[in-house]
């Protein structure tokens, strides 16, 4: 029974969007892990806190999805969405950032992303946005 239970479980996680975020912040990378964990659809494969480190996870973990936040260090999230374009073209990726232009969204769209959620919807739009790129 304990077999199959541990089966079951690696079945389920299977079925789940693996999910990777990359947010300087670690209060933002917190918030939306808490606001991830609450969806039973999505799994958290890990964290990155600059662009560069982004890429070099995605990479590494294949993840279904990139949640990109925009301005980082090393790397910014266009950069980074550009360069995981190249290299990982079957990630999907939604740049999540404070700034809420249509200019900036559209610019984000050219640079490859699939989605752009500004921070301050995240805990509206951020759950819907995923499942849409994915149902």
């Amino acid at each position: 029974a304990i077999l199959s239970s541990a089966r079951h479980r690696d079945e389920e996680k299977a079925h789940r969007i693996r999910t990777l975020v990359a947010d300087d912040s670690p209060a933002a990378q917190q918030a939306i892990a808490s606001l991830l964990e609450k969806d039973r659809g999505i799994y958290l494969v890990g964290n990155a806190s600059d662009g560069r480190e982004a890429v070099e996870k995605a990479l590494k973990l294949h993840p279904d999805l990139v949640l990109m936040d925009l301005q980082m260090p090393k790397m910014n999230g266009l950069q980074a969405t550009a360069e995981l374009r190249r290299t990982l073209p079957e990630a999907r990726i939604i740049i999540i950032t404070v700034h809420d232009t249509s200019d900036l969204e559209q610019a984000c769209h050219e640079a490859g992303a699939d989605g752009f959620v500004p921070k301050h919807r995240l805990y509206r739009d951020l759950p819907t946005e995923i499942h849409s790129l994915f149902d």
